[in-house]
């Protein structure tokens, strides 16, 4: 009977000495997932020297929800005086993305940007979010009700051009895109 107890006892020492590990390696593996989740969730530039590693034609958010986005240019033209530029990624729980770039051009130049525009297949539905309305004569525009916005404006008595992109998954913004990005190059109503 002693005998038996006493493999009992180990079988059971030795089942919950396995749990405890299996429970170890799984926290220890949360966390960290957890680190590397956190240390590549966020990634933001201002650098304008960095435009073509985000933007450009092969830069690392030209594309994602499936959609390519041509609207930003692939590359700045020379004469561009650049105004205002960031590229924000955030990734709390799903992806959001937002850019924005302002600049001012040559007449020649911003003509040839400006017809590129005009040529870009846009929605057609594009007042989604809430929005009314655009500050500035809207030259290209993709709106998805479920991802957000890519748009590019004019001002053409400047010769100046504001690309900006507001996307997010499943139609929920973890961003406060108002903090964000200066309000005048946000559609009129957005979120409201």
């Amino acid at each position: 009977m002693q005998k038996k107890r006493k493999i009992t006892l180990i079988v059971v020492a030795g089942i919950m000495g396995f749990v405890l590990f299996v429970v170890l390696v799984f926290l220890g593996g949360i966390c960290y997932s957890r680190h590397l989740w956190d240390e590549g969730s966020r990634d933001m530039t201002t650098d304008i020297e960095e435009y073509e590693e985000y933007l450009g034609e092969n830069g690392k958010y030209k594309e994602h929800f499936f959609l390519y986005n041509d609207i930003f240019p692939n590359i700045i033209p020379a004469s561009a005086k650049v105004e205002d530029f960031c590229y924000y990624y955030y990734n709390p729980e799903n992806p959001c993305y937002l850019g924005y770039l302002v600049y001012a051009c040559e007449n020649e130049e911003y003509q040839k940007e400006y017809d590129r525009l005009k040529n870009i297949d846009s929605s057609e539905e594009y007042y989604i979010y809430g929005t009314t309305e655009f500050p500035y004569e809207l030259c290209a525009v993709y709106a998805d009700e479920d991802y957000g916005y890519v748009y590019a404006m004019t001002d053409p008595e400047e010769y100046k051009f504001i690309y900006v992109e507001l996307q997010f998954c499943n139609y929920f913004a973890n961003m406060e895109y108002g903090k964000l990005i200066d309000e005048k190059y946000l559609p009129v109503g957005f979120g409201g």
